[in-house]
């Protein structure tokens, strides 16, 4: 049987939900069906080539739109003369990308061209709105990873599939016996660790976060903030950390491609996001056992297990109250592979889901 071929956009350098759910496409995908290409703008150097690397057919880099405009439309025409795909599935957090998807529209004329919305909300709200009429007049076929997204990316009243950000259930479940490591690792195996792992934008929420640790140590000594991602703004959290003084208890690991570990080590999670579509992190820290403290600004169906409450992110003492009343309760971690499957989160399912919105939407 020939192979459907897939061309697929939204891999970047950094480690995000978007890049781990194409590194989940690429790594579980049946590849006796499917041939996947990938176009990127200008390179994803570092972690993200090493998890993919093997993993696809071929992989196309355009220049930034804003630095060469006509060579973005003269490299995809190029890309268009020797290949022919039948799906280009085109991941996006908003409809400013259409920049890029108008001419993969124009030069792949026979190509279902498909939207997957990850982000709930965005700064750039004005060039979005003027941008996601023309996004929904091209678009084959849309998906979003929640309703939230769903709204956000083709406005209220457009049809979405939904289809989840899902996880390898097995890899990220609790392990006493890595949490014990990493914590010895790390020296830090007498601290309530509080952990976070997201790119360092204005998204992610990082200063808030450090205010809010920052009031906990003031009345409780024995906690520590472990940070995990990369990203424009981490040198400037580091200094705001180093000028409150917080070195000493405010860790920053970098990228790690080993995650479903770091999880174990800690006792709690928080994401205090401006906004989000349905972050994977938050689903990867419930199946660890953990309990989670979110921004109310994340899409509430990301809470499938009872080990979640939502917080408003412009009350910093809210969010230390909590965070002490779950260093008093001493929360138990438990196996919570059976919740994750239930709420159909688990990678194995979802990855057949794709598979056959790829067949379905692929030219007979």
């Amino acid at each position: 049987m020939k192979k459907k071929k897939i061309l697929i956009w939204g891999m970047t350098p950094f480690v995000g939900g978007v890049e781990k759910y194409i590194v989940n496409i690429l790594q579980n995908i049946d590849n006796t069906k499917f041939e996947i290409d990938l176009l990127v703008k200008d390179n994803i150097d570092g972690l993200n080539e090493t998890r993919i690397n093997g993993f696809y057919n071929k992989i196309y880099k355009i220049p930034k739109i804003k630095r060469h405009p006509l060579k973005v439309w003269q490299h995809i025409k190029d890309i268009s003369r020797k290949n022919k795909y039948d799906v280009i599935h085109f991941n996006l957090g908003n409809a400013n990308m259409i920049v890029y998807a108008l001419p993969l529209k124009l030069f792949f004329k026979d190509s279902k061209l498909i939207f997957h919305s990850h982000n709930g909300d965005d700064a750039k709200k004005i060039t979005h709105y003027i941008s996601r009429p023309i996004l929904n007049m091209i678009a084959d076929k849309r998906i979003a990873c929640s309703k939230t997204a769903a709204s956000w990316m083709y406005g209220k009243r457009a049809n979405a599939i939904l289809l989840n950000n899902a996880i390898d259930t097995e890899k990220f479940l609790f392990n006493e016996t890595t949490r014990n490591r990493i914590r010895k690792e790390l020296k830090i195996e007498d601290c309530f660790v509080i952990g976070h792992i997201g790119r360092f934008d204005k998204q992610k929420n990082h200063k808030c976060l450090i205010d809010i640790f920052y009031q906990l140590k003031k009345v409780h000594q024995n906690v520590a903030l472990m940070l995990i991602g990369s990203g424009i703004l981490e040198e400037e959290i580091k200094k705001y950390v180093k000028e409150l003084k917080l070195e000493n208890e405010v860790m920053f690991l970098g990228v790690k491609d080993n995650t479903n570990e770091y999880y174990q080590a800690m006792d709690l999670f928080v994401l205090p996001s401006l906004f989000e579509g349905l972050p994977i992190v938050a689903i990867e820290a419930q199946t660890s056992g953990l309990k989670c403290i979110l921004s109310d600004n994340i899409d509430k169906n990301t809470r499938i297990t009872n080990n979640v409450i939502f917080l408003p992110t412009d009350n910093v003492e809210l969010w230390k109250n909590n965070i002490l009343k779950a260093i008093k309760l001493k929360h138990k971690r438990k196996n919570m592979m059976k919740e994750i499957i239930n709420a159909n989160y688990d990678l194995k399912t979802e990855i057949k889901r794709i598979e056959k919105i790829y067949v379905e939407d692929s030219k007979s």
